[in-house]
């Protein structure tokens, strides 16, 4: 059985998928109906308005008790290596007792992993497996006191940085167990070190590339991606600011849409990277040559931010009356104008004028204007032009 520990751990979240991943029918259908039994059962007495509290929780509890059981049988049978056995009929056969230590040994490091360093000190790599649990345990310890003493919750928003470290030592841990399966030698060297070597022959992990990427942007900017994940990165931050700002609660599906783009385009861009054909190219291309009215709308913005301010200072001074007056249409023009926006757009997209398939798409034929003001000399010569040319110097 060739499955993938690290597969049906997180597969197991979803109770009785994981089992189902290994072959395991039955321990699948009896988790998955011992979760999602009691969950359709309490939608059914709450759909029939006749729900009791008592029997929600009660029903609640047994759903939870059921996954923590779930994720307890598979975390045990990838450590003990029982999901992995050979069957009976290949007990006897060396290739596939090869094969199941090795699954047994892996699976046991995937599992020690989710506690960031166990996995690099069960296989011997105690420097770096200490690195990885100081890196974590320390991060969060600091940044917790750090909030407390300044008493901000801002200082919350570094704690983004344990899953990166969390997601690195997994996949670590999985490349330096397979190293170690395949009889390469493995360097006990502590994770600065690594990083300061990899840093010093000028190549990217990617690994470290994908767990960046946690944070639109960051892992883009990690492959030298300056303007690709800047721009991640800004209209990320940007929609999050619109949205909190204005109270356009309407555009809130953007957030996991972009992350997801984010994310897969870093994905993407480390296999580019990789095979040496990676490009810097913007997300929007088709905004550059709007970039004059862009910056107009952002200065517009910038000074209609610093009038509110003010304007919202005076008020609240001088006339309370004035002022909730002031606030309601602050908090309905953005509204208004997104609406507009929206409805000239769609009127724009139905009655507008369609693009002959003929003639291209909008940025062929702006190519194909600036190639035709460019002087004739940088045109590259056909082979007739080239023939008569040489007819030209013989005679």
């Amino acid at each position: 059985m060739n499955k993938n520990p690290l597969t049906a751990f997180f597969l197991s979240f979803i109770p009785g998928a994981g089992h189902a991943y290994l072959g395991r029918s039955i321990r699948g259908l009896l988790y998955g109906g011992a979760f999602f039994g009691p969950l359709g059962l309490l939608l059914f007495i709450w759909a029939a308005g006749d729900l009791d509290s008592e029997i929600g929780l009660i029903l609640l509890t047994c759903s939870f008790l059921s996954w923590a059981v779930n994720m307890l049988d598979m975390i045990i049978s990838l450590v003990s290596g029982k999901a992995f056995a050979p069957s009976p009929g290949h007990l006897h056969s060396p290739e596939a007792l090869t094969s199941y230590e090795q699954q047994r040994e892996r699976s046991r490091v995937i599992v020690l992993s989710l506690i960031p360093g166990l996995g690099h000190m069960s296989i011997g790599l105690m420097q770096r497996g200490i690195t990885f649990l100081i890196s974590f345990v320390g991060l969060a310890a600091v940044i917790i006191f750090l909030s407390v003493v300044v008493n901000s919750g801002a200082l919350l928003v570094f704690l983004l940085g344990l899953p990166v470290i969390w997601i690195y030592s997994i996949f670590d841990a999985a490349h330096c167990m397979s190293a170690k399966q395949r009889g390469e030698s493995i360097d006990d060297r502590s994770l600065f070190q690594d990083l300061e070597s990899q840093i010093g022959s000028g190549r990217k992990n990617k690994v470290l590339a994908l767990a960046l990427s946690i944070f639109p942007g960051l892992g883009h900017l990690y492959l030298g991606l300056q303007m690709r994940g800047l721009q991640l990165m800004a209209g990320f931050l940007l929609i999050i600011y619109i949205m909190d700002h204005f109270r356009l609660s309407l555009f809130f599906f953007l957030l996991p849409l972009l992350w997801c783009f984010a994310f897969f385009d870093a994905l993407h861009q480390a296999g580019r990277y990789e095979r040496g054909v990676l490009r810097d190219e913007p997300v929007l291309t088709q905004f550059i040559r709007y970039q004059r009215w862009i910056g107009i709308a952002l200065l517009t913005f910038g000074v209609l931010y610093l009038v509110d301010q003010l304007a919202a200072k005076v008020l609240a001074e001088n006339s309370k009356e004035l002022y909730s007056v002031y606030l309601e249409i602050k908090y309905m023009l953005p509204v208004a104008i997104v609406s507009f926006i929206m409805i000239a757009v769609g009127l724009r997209l139905i009655f507008g004028s369609k693009a002959d398939p003929e003639q291209g798409t909008p940025e062929m034929v702006l190519q194909a204007q600036d190639a035709s003001d460019m002087p004739n000399s940088t045109w590259p010569e056909s082979p007739t032009q080239k023939g008569e040319r040489t007819e030209e110097r013989s005679e």
